[in-house]
């Protein structure tokens, strides 16, 4: 369920800035569960919003 909480952060985050404790209050409010655990934590809304894995991966050319 953590992947449909990354794009409801990223917007809480984006459009609402709000800080990440009150982007888990967020999540826990509405529902959204994290992969691990009852609830929402702010280091755990850190760390997903750190990571990019939602974005298509880059492609790099083949070093010799």
């Amino acid at each position: 369920m953590e992947q449909a909480g990354r794009p409801r952060a990223r917007q809480l985050r984006d459009e609402d800035e709000l800080s990440y404790r009150e982007i888990a209050a967020v999540l826990d409010a509405e529902g959204i569960r994290p992969r691990r655990g009852e609830r929402w934590h702010p280091e755990t809304v850190r760390r997903m919003l750190a990571h990019t894995t939602d974005q298509p991966p880059t492609l790099r050319p083949r070093t010799a």
